[in-house]
Formats: structure tokens, C-alpha cells, sequence
């Protein structure tokens, strides 16, 4: 069950709800309907490090997309620092490792300042010679290929370098095994349609028996379950399935009325007042590899200069001027009946409650978001929408 500590700060709450937010203009900025898979935590690491070097207009919008105090600044570093304490975590049944790198022209020379506050959010600076783009491209790649167990071995190549002065990265690497697993002499394939009931293609179905958190969120038009991870109640993914004739669109509205914690406060009451409940579970074996430029999401959110040569401000960064010309984000996931490999660069209705088994079928779009339970951090969100048989 998710956990409510002392652990799970402000900071790991306003993080959730950026994560959210950002998920949602992800997927309004493709286009075209696909899965997708994107580690939040990551992309607010880089941007918050990016604020410390902010000033005026760019900051601004930089503290409002990330929900961030100005005055509370070293509060904020304090909250991060104990959030990523837990982001490492290597056992038999869980590993998940991060890296966050700022690589830096060596002809730049970063403010000293600023090379402190980047190590409060947990990042190194690394200077590298961008005259030479395919030199650059190799280090951050070899860097990122080490992390993520050669899974993302290409995260930049010399295009991307050789306009550049400055790139960051954040990697998150997550291989799991369910706490139960699914029998894989049970899975099946299986229509799969979209909230109107349209079927869109076949997906094979893993099925299992068991008891799992469960709530029916009224206000979110959707219902929720929890699938544990490992041995220890580490981690968890949490699948949201809108309610059938409600789009993915619709639910993703629907957070302006509720927050993150809401979710975990009705799964964690759902268990408390009921049990966990005997769930016929259904969600599809999945992988999806998703390759993002950021920029156009991060604009809707409403960072927009910091990607503006002429508008970008960031004097406290570096003694040589530098914008952002672009943020990359690669992710991949896998889901099986053993569990998941990912890596990356209101009130609950109960009333319907009875002793009968309850079936939960994720045969449309869904929501998932894998959660760090003792800080109830979003480690990777995403979406599954375009069903394929894997």
C-alpha cells in the first residue's frame, strides 16, 4: 500500500502534480495518438537546476511550471536531497539507479555558485569540447549507455551538439519483478478498444487473481488499482483506467480538481475501511520506447524563454551567455509477467463494494505511473493507448 510519512514532503507533492501536468502537454504536443512513456522526476531535476542560474522573466516561468518558492530556495534543495535519497535502490527483486550531468562547454567557465546549487539537486558539471560534436556526443552517450545497462546508448549524437554550449542530463534506470506474478500460461490475446468502444486491435492480455489496492475515484472518472513491486513495498505501479465512455483526455482534465495525494489518500482509506480487495486483473504485456523533444510541452506549460536565444536570461549559469536550444527525454518500458524494465533519461466511491470478486480489465487507454512509495515520488508516468501484441 502507499505509504503517508514524514518522507512524503511538500516538495514530493508539487513534483506529482508538475508530473501530471507535464504528462498531459506531452501528449497534447504529439501528433499523432501514441504510447508513451516519460520519467517526470527527471525533466523537473534538469529544470529546477536550470532555475538556479535563472533570473527575471525566465525564472519566473521556471518557478511557476515547477511550483517553486523563490525564498524557500534552500528548503527546496533540503526536500530534494531526502526525495533522491530514495531513487537509489538495489535489492534482488528492485533496482533503480539516476544520474543527473550538466556537460558544459570547456571555452565556459559556470559560476561558482552555480555549480553549488546544481549539487543540491544531486547534479555534476562535466566540461567537454563542443568543437568537437561527435568527441561530446560519445562521452554523454557512453555516460547515459552505463547507467540505463546499455538500454539508452544513444541519448544525443553530434547534431545535437554542435549548436550547442550547454547540455544536461538526467537518467533513471528501473527493473523490477512484481510481488505476485502473473502466470504466463494464463495470458491471452484480447481486443483492445478506445473509450467510445471502437476496437483498435488486439493486445495479449496477462490475467491474474488477487488482492490488489483498489478505489473508484468519483471526481477523477476513473478507477485505480496498485501493482506492488519486489519483496520490501518499495515500489508500485499505479494503474488509472477512466471510466468506459470517459477519455484519456477527460481524466487528464479531471486532475484540475484533483491532486496526486487525493489518489493515494482514497487507495490508503480504501484499504484501511475494506481491505484490499479479490481483483481479476487484466492489463496487457507492453513495452514502449518513447524519444521526446520537450520543448513544445515545456512551452505550453509556460516556459517559453528560456528555449528564446534573445529572451533566454541565465547570468547566474555561466560567464558566456547560454539558452536552451533543446531537451531531449528518452525512456523506455517493458512490461511482462515477471515485471517491468524502464529506464529514462476528491472523494473514492465505495458504495459498490460487495464480497464478489471485482474485474478489472485495462482493454482501453490507460494511465500508468510507477511510484517511489515511501516518498510517493512519480519515478515514470505514461501512457498506453495504441495497442500492439508484444
Amino acid at each position: 500500500m502507499l505509504n503517508n510519512t514524514s518522507l512524503h514532503t511538500g516538495l514530493s507533492e508539487k513534483i506529482g502534480n508538475f508530473s501530471i501536468e507535464l504528462l498531459y502537454h506531452t501528449t497534447q504536443a504529439q501528433d499523432k495518438i501514441a504510447n508513451l512513456i516519460i520519467s517526470p522526476i527527471t525533466v523537473w531535476t534538469i529544470l529546477a537546476v536550470i532555475a538556479e542560474g535563472a533570473d527575471e522573466q525566465t525564472l519566473a516561468q521556471l518557478n511557476r511550471a515547477l511550483r517553486l518558492t523563490p525564498r524557500l530556495k534552500d528548503e527546496t534543495q533540503k526536500e530534494y536531497q531526502e526525495i533522491v535519497k530514495w531513487l537509489q535502490v538495489k535489492t534482488t527483486t528492485v533496482e533503480l539507479q539516476k544520474l543527473n550531468s550538466m556537460f558544459m562547454d570547456e571555452q565556459n567557465t559556470p559560476q561558482r555558485d552555480f555549480v553549488e546549487a546544481a549539487r543540491g539537486y544531486d547534479t555534476h558539471l562535466i566540461s567537454v569540447n563542443f568543437s568537437d560534436p561527435n568527441v561530446t556526443a560519445n562521452s554523454i552517450n557512453n555516460l547515459v549507455s552505463s547507467v540505463t545497462h546499455g538500454r539508452i546508448s544513444q541519448l544525443v549524437d553530434s547534431s545535437n551538439i554542435a549548436d550547442s554550449k550547454l547540455i544536461l542530463t538526467s537518467v533513471l534506470y528501473f527493473k523490477a519483478q512484481w510481488t505476485v506474478s502473473f502466470n504466463s500460461s494464463l495470458t491471452t490475446k484480447q481486443p483492445f478498444s478506445d473509450s467510445t468502444g471502437k476496437q483498435l486491435g488486439e493486445v495479449n492480455m496477462m490475467y491474474r487473481r488477487h488482492t490488489y489496492p483498489f478505489a473508484n475515484i468519483v471526481t477523477l472518472q476513473a478507477r485505480v488499482l496498485e501493482v506492488a513491486y519486489g519483496k520490501d513495498n518499495r515500489l508500485s505501479m499505479l494503474i488509472m483506467l477512466p471510466n468506459p465512455g470517459v477519455s484519456l483526455n477527460e481524466m487528464f482534465y479531471n486532475f484540475g480538481n484533483v491532486s496526486l495525494d487525493t489518489i493515494f489518500d482514497e487507495l490508503k482509506v480504501s484499504v484501511e475501511q475494506y481491505g484490499e480487495d479479490e481483483i481479476d486483473c487484466f492489463i496487457p504485456r507492453f513495452k514502449i520506447e518513447s524519444s521526446l523533444q520537450l520543448n513544445d510541452a515545456l512551452k505550453r506549460m509556460g516556459i517559453v524563454d528560456l528555449f528564446d536565444e534573445r529572451k533566454a536570461r541565465l547570468p547566474l549559469m555561466s560567464y558566456l551567455p547560454v539558452h536552451v536550444s533543446q531537451i531531449i527525454h528518452k525512456a523506455e518500458i517493458e512490461v511482462t509477467e515477471e515485471g517491468t524494465v524502464a529506464s529514462a533519461a476528491s472523494a473514492a466511491e465505495f458504495s459498490n463494494r460487495i464480497s464478489s470478486v471485482i474485474r478489472f480489465e485495462a482493454n482501453r487507454p490507460f494511465c500508468y505511473l510507477i511510484i517511489e512509495k515511501v516518498t510517493n515520488s512519480i519515478v515514470f508516468g505514461g501512457l498506453y493507448q495504441t495497442p500492439s501484441l508484444f
